[in-house]
């Protein structure tokens, strides 16, 4: 899983920086890809996961499940590197001006190329835990994620023109979709509703966002002669 990881990391950071592909467009090539092999490795649910892998990663500490804490040290001590460490302003001076970071010494390739692989290296840690809720091998359980993770990143304040994002507020934003997921099964509202909610969620984030940026100051105003 982490091999596979790797190569997907590699792929999109190569498509990205050198086949010069946006990164949407990267992303979804590789997403749809990955999801074809699956299905050809697994065309239907089959082959449980063994209890006691399952068991280690759902064990919790009193009511707050350990996998949770672990999360959240780990935002929190990447949202200390995003801002303090070398490379994490580095990943935010590419997507804010890759021209301007490399005059100021930044190597834009080594810099896209890790940041994707890392991404990928946590959507990795990502499916263990899933494995542990679902319990059996299902090529189709992670599609449902697709929405909601764009939904936690944008409420969390990620840009959608890049050049500004935090892990802490990812990790906020995932809760609250969580949060939302639950309160549409205890008012027994279909699975629909899900995904209105989370669409809307994402629309009103942009929007927000985008006047934001608009106002004078903001990144979009353009500069008066």
């Amino acid at each position: 899983m982490i091999a596979a990881s790797v190569v997907v990391g590699l792929l999109n950071g190569t498509m990205v920086q050198f086949a010069k592909f946006t990164p949407i467009v990267a992303t979804l090539v590789t997403y749809i890809a990955i999801q074809g092999v699956s299905l050809v490795l697994r065309p239907f649910q089959a082959g449980y996961i063994s209890f006691s892998i399952i068991n280690d990663i759902n064990r919790s500490a009193g009511p707050i499940a350990i996998a949770f804490i672990l999360a959240a040290g780990v935002a929190i001590a990447m949202e200390w590197a995003l801002h303090r460490a070398r490379w994490g302003r580095s990943i935010r001076a590419i997507g804010s001006d890759a021209a301007a970071a490399f005059r100021v010494g930044v190597r834009p390739a080594a810099t896209v190329v890790g940041a994707y692989v890392a991404s990928a290296l946590f959507a990795c840690v990502g499916g263990v835990l899933l494995m542990a809720q679902v319990g059996v091998g299902d090529p189709t359980q992670g599609v449902n994620y697709t929405l909601a993770s764009v939904t936690a990143v944008v409420l969390g304040g990620t840009s959608i023109f890049g050049g500004r994002g935090s892990f802490i507020g990812a990790l906020f934003g995932a809760i609250l979709v969580e949060q939302l997921l639950n309160v549409t099964t205890f008012l027994q509202l279909s699975q629909a509703w899900q995904y209105w909610f989370e669409g809307v969620l994402v629309l009103v984030a942009v929007g927000i966002y985008t006047q934001a940026r608009a106002r004078p100051g903001g990144a979009l105003v353009q500069p008066t002669r």
